[in-house]
């Protein structure tokens, strides 16, 4: 009775192991049928930068892990030696993936903060710190582990043995840092919104910003839930349960870090279309409306007029050329 409840334990935890794994790659590859209009338009159209590389690896390599990782997980002839590549193969893509992540969203503090070399030092060696870390615990674990490829009537699958009790601890200087990035994101925020003024005229620019902090919060909402949840499966479950979470937490730092470039690049694309309508209207002596952008997607956006006054159409001006030279330098590279 014993040995069967043991093999219908095992049998569920593969099950659920499966499922898992097939619905994070049906996120992925939704989000990426979802966005492909945004992507060719928004990313493809444009020059080659730090961001546009960014998203391109985070989207075609979590998108190439999940597809080996369906074929290891369903295929039937897995071996020891397969196995064991294949949790090697699992463990290291999902640290890159989030890593990949961390340093979009590290782009977008940056951006935040004006490109504040003090800020980007914090970031970098907070950021090399917790890699290093979360690495250093990942190769000591996956060193230590043996993979055993067990048969069953119409079914082979592979078992993670020796993981070290420790394991969880992975995902401990992941969530600290981006803790860091939340805290730092929020703080900037509430800088830039209580010494806010001219709150019509500076509209455009203050949903920018509006937009980088909301990213940046909900990106820490969705994946510290993720992380969490990986934390305590790593640490309370059974080892055929490890690879569960890790799918969704590919998955949403995936998504999230493609959007995040993505609702960027969009919303300052209207803001200078805006911009740039109302100075060549106004040096072509038309009325002076200014259209502002209450929405990222430009499909749903709801817009509004302002009439201005001379002095704030030179004002408009001025804050155009802010902008083109201050903003416009970190948006452009995300």
């Amino acid at each position: 009775m014993a040995l069967a409840n043991l093999i219908l334990t095992g049998l569920n935890d593969i099950q659920t192991t499966r499922f898992a794994q097939l619905a994070s790659s049906a996120i992925i590859i939704f989000d990426h049928g979802i966005t492909l209009d945004e992507e060719v338009e928004l990313i493809w159209k444009s020059s080659w930068s730090m961001g546009k590389a960014l998203f391109i690896i985070n989207r075609y390599y979590t998108l190439i892990s999940v597809l080996v990782n369906n074929y290891a997980l369903f295929s039937t002839g897995l071996t020891d030696s397969v196995s064991l590549h294949f949790f090697h193969w699992q463990g290291w893509t999902g640290l890159i993936a989030c890593m990949i992540a961390e340093v979009i969203l590290q782009m977008r503090i940056y951006a935040l903060y004006f490109l504040d070399k003090k800020v980007l030092a914090v970031m970098v060696a907070m950021f090399v710190i917790s890699s290093a870390t979360s690495a250093a615990i990942m190769g000591t674990v996956l060193r230590g582990i043996t993979a055993v490829s067990q048969p069953l009537p119409g079914i082979i699958f592979c078992k993670p043995d020796n993981v070290a009790d420790y394991f969880f601890a992975f995902w401990i200087p992941i969530i600290i840092f981006e803790s860091l990035l939340c805290a730092l994101a929020l703080f900037r925020g509430f800088q830039t919104f209580r010494r806010s003024a001219s709150i019509s005229l500076y509209q455009s620019g203050k949903h920018l910003v509006a937009i980088l902090i909301r990213d940046s919060v909900l990106y820490f909402l969705v994946m510290f839930a993720a992380y969490f949840t990986c934390l305590l499966v790593w640490a309370c479950a059974r080892n055929t349960l490890l690879e569960v979470p890790i799918a969704f937490s590919v998955a949403m730092s995936c998504c999230l870090g493609n959007r995040i470039v993505l609702n960027v690049r969009d919303v300052k694309r209207n803001v200078a279309a805006s911009a740039a309508s109302a100075a060549a209207g106004a040096a072509a002596g038309e009325p002076r409306a200014v259209k502002h952008v209450d929405q990222t997607r430009r499909k749903r956006s709801s817009v509004y007029t302002t009439q201005l006054t001379d002095v704030e159409m030179a004002q408009l001006r001025s804050m155009r050329s802010d902008v083109e030279e201050g903003h416009g330098q970190f948006i452009i590279a995300i």
